[in-house]
Order: C-alpha cells, then structure tokens, then sequence
C-alpha cells in the first residue's frame, strides 16, 4: 500500500510540475488542471480464502549426515534351568524307619609301624604276671618258681632241674662248652628275646646234651636226643623257638619228655604252664 501511494504522489508531481513551471503571463489562461486519476484500493484477499503456501524448497541430501544404523538387540542372558527339588515328607512316626547301609569313612593311610630289633641278648622282655582270675596251681607243692630252677611236666609226670641262664649273646655262645661233667639234676636255659629259627652244634663241648626246644609257651616243639660232643653239625630246632633246655645226654628218652610237653620258669612270661 506503501509503494502505491509514493508511485501515486509521483505521478502527481509529474502532471503538476509543467504548470507550475511557467510563469502566468497576461492573457494567456491557465489549462485546466489535469484530472486526478485514482485507482481502487486493492481489498486483501478474504479471510476465508485459503493461502496458497509455496512449496518448501527441496533440499540436497546433506552428505556429511551419518548414515542409519539398525538397532543392537542385547543378546538374552543365559540363564541355569531351575530344578525343583519335592519337599520330602518326615517319616511318620508310627511307620517303620527305612535306613540306607552306612558308609564306614575311608581310613586315612598310616605308614607301617617297624619294630626295631635289638641286638640278641640286649632286648628288655617284659613281666608278664599270671592272671588273677585263674585258680591257684596245685603244682606249686613241688616248688614256687625260682629263676634257678624249671619244671617241666608232660604225659610222664613232672620234673625238676636246677639251670643256669644263658640270656645274653654271650652267654648263649658259650653254652656248655669245655665243661667236662654235669650233675644228672642239673642243666642250662638258653632264653631268646623273641621266637626265631634257632640251631645249634657241639664244638668245643665235651659232653653229651639232650637239647629240649620250646616255643614262647614254654610248649615243647622238638627234642634231639644225646648230641655227640665236638660235632660241628648244625641241629636245628625250628622256626619258632624261644626258649632251649639242655640236659645230659639220654635223659630226655628216659624220663619221656617229648614233643607237647611244658616247661615251667620266671623267664617264659606267657607260659601255657603258669607260675
């Protein structure tokens, strides 16, 4: 509206301009003013007509724009399966209990257990005392027990020597030897520390010897009947033996003590024939 009225002015002064320009001389009229052309006014469009809105210009792709990605989906988390485990019902306490075997415990490995081995005569034997529950021994009228003296008793009745003990290894090395009589009565023990294979010879020993092997029982295992002096040869008594009684040759066979018999002494702890 504006721009109409200044462009309207415009005109006006150009019309005007020519005759305000001259001078009015004497006799000469004046033109008539030129007519004033006016143009409507221009009405803006109603309100009811729509507005036409110019399209939006299109616009490049910008190709610095980052590019779409495809969504991430989180990989579900593995999860353990769940077990439920039935509530077990307690036994009813008028029914009867049912129990599995039971487990021993494995025992725990133990390293084996050596007894060491003294030298032969040096090893301590414990006392080993009769036991209180077994009744009085009536063939203690023939004598208590008394370390030089030993019994022994078998189908053929009882007998008695006096004896020397031979308890160390040098005792029991020397034995009889270069002894060159012996009372009918008399006699050595020969005592071990535990049962073991023994043997015996004759050197350097004069005599003849019966010799009466037993085990740790006192129990009579063998008997070697008159042994021949200076006779190297070995005479075993078995794998056994403890406890050897020796006694003048011939004796053993007249008396009848053999194999089962039991000898009776101080020395022999867990004698089958008790003190």
């Amino acid at each position: 509206m504006g721009k109409r009225f200044a462009a309207l002015s415009i005109v006006v002064a150009l019309v005007a301009w020519p005759v305000f320009g001259q001078e009015v001389g004497p006799g000469q009229e004046l033109p008539p003013p030129p007519a004033v052309v006016t143009k409507p006014d221009v009405k803006p469009p109603a309100a009811t007509e729509p507005v036409v809105t110019p399209p939006a210009e299109a616009t490049a792709p910008d190709e610095t724009a980052p590019e779409p990605t495809a969504p991430v989906v989180a990989a579900p988390t593995p999860t353990a399966p769940t077990v439920t485990v039935p509530p077990v019902k307690p036994p009813s306490p008028n029914g009867p209990v049912a129990k599995g075997p039971a487990v021993p415990p494995e025992p725990a490995e133990e390293p084996p257990v050596i007894t060491p081995i003294l030298p032969i005569g040096d090893e301590v034997i414990p006392d080993v005392k009769p036991a209180e529950t077994l009744p009085p021994d009536p063939d203690n009228a023939i004598g208590d027990c008394r370390p030089d003296t030993i019994y022994v008793r078998g189908p053929f009745g009882k007998a008695r020597f006096s004896v020397d003990v031979a308890k160390t290894a040098d005792d029991r090395a020397q034995g009889l030897m270069n002894v060159d009589s012996m009372p009918t009565s008399k006699g050595m023990l020969f005592v071990y520390p535990v049962p073991q294979p023994v043997s015996f010879w004759m050197k350097n020993t004069l005599i003849p010897l019966d010799m009466i092997f037993a085990d740790s029982r006192g129990v009579v295992v063998r008997v070697h009947d008159s042994a021949v002096p200076g006779d190297e040869t070995s005479i075993p008594g078995g794998d056994d033996v403890q406890f050897v009684l020796e006694i003048n040759g011939g004796l053993a066979k007249m008396l009848g003590i053999k194999e089962g018999a039991e000898l009776r002494h101080p020395q022999i702890r867990r004698a089958a024939w008790r003190c």
